[in-house]
Formats: C-alpha cells, sequence, structure tokens
C-alpha cells in the first residue's frame, strides 16, 4: 500500500548532495548564465539574418526556428545533425506544431559554430 502511495521519483541521497553542492557553486552559475546569454543573443542575431528560417526570440537556454524552405523538413535536418555527431530536436511531434519545426540547445561557441554551420549549409 505505501508503494502505491509514495512518489514515484523519489530523489537518492546522492543526488540530494550533489544538487546542493551545484548550487552553492554561484560563481559557476554566473558564468554559465552569461555563456548561455552571450550565445542565445549570438545565435539568434546569425539565425534571423537567414531566409530559410524564422527564428523566434529565445527566453530559456534554447531556440525554436521554423524552417521556411518548402523541400526541407525538421527529419532533414535532424539527420544531417546526427550525422556531423550533433543533436537537433524534431518538433514535428509537439501539440501544435508540425515537420517545419526544430528546437537546440545552447552550448559552448565552438558548438554552436559547428550547428550553425551545419544549418547554414545547402
Amino acid at each position: 500500500a505505501i508503494q502505491n502511495r509514495q512518489n514515484p521519483w523519489t530523489i537518492h541521497s546522492l543526488a540530494v548532495t550533489a544538487g546542493e553542492l551545484m548550487f552553492s557553486d554561484t560563481a559557476y552559475i554566473k558564468e554559465t548564465r552569461t555563456l548561455i546569454s552571450k550565445e542565445r543573443s549570438r545565435l539568434y542575431d546569425s539565425l534571423r539574418k537567414c531566409a530559410r528560417f524564422q527564428v523566434y526570440e529565445p527566453t530559456a537556454n534554447f531556440l525554436l526556428l521554423k524552417i521556411l524552405e518548402e523541400r526541407l523538413s525538421s527529419a532533414d535536418l535532424f539527420e544531417r545533425a546526427i550525422r556531423q555527431g550533433m543533436m537537433i530536436r524534431d518538433c514535428s511531434t509537439f501539440p501544435f506544431l508540425d515537420d517545419k519545426y526544430i528546437r537546440f540547445c545552447v552550448m559552448k561557441p565552438e558548438q554552436n559554430d559547428r550547428l550553425l554551420a551545419c544549418l547554414l549549409s545547402d
């Protein structure tokens, strides 16, 4: 009876300790937020100049793009990225989106450069 009523997402004590330590490193948190903010702006600025995509202004650590090219789908870009060792999210299964949307996380500058090259190549 207890197992049926307990929280299915229990947290292991080591995970709790790791989380407490992680969130106490305020210098790392500040550095990460600064990096994400800078890279998010750089990616947004680069992609909004491209006629291939409509990029939605981001407020989180990821960007959402609509593919404007008729011949290109989210599956096409997903496959291209995977072949180059990168991961993007095909949003075709998201409610209210279709095979013209992709999403990807903001990463380190070198990784973002690789992703931009992948997305912008023909």
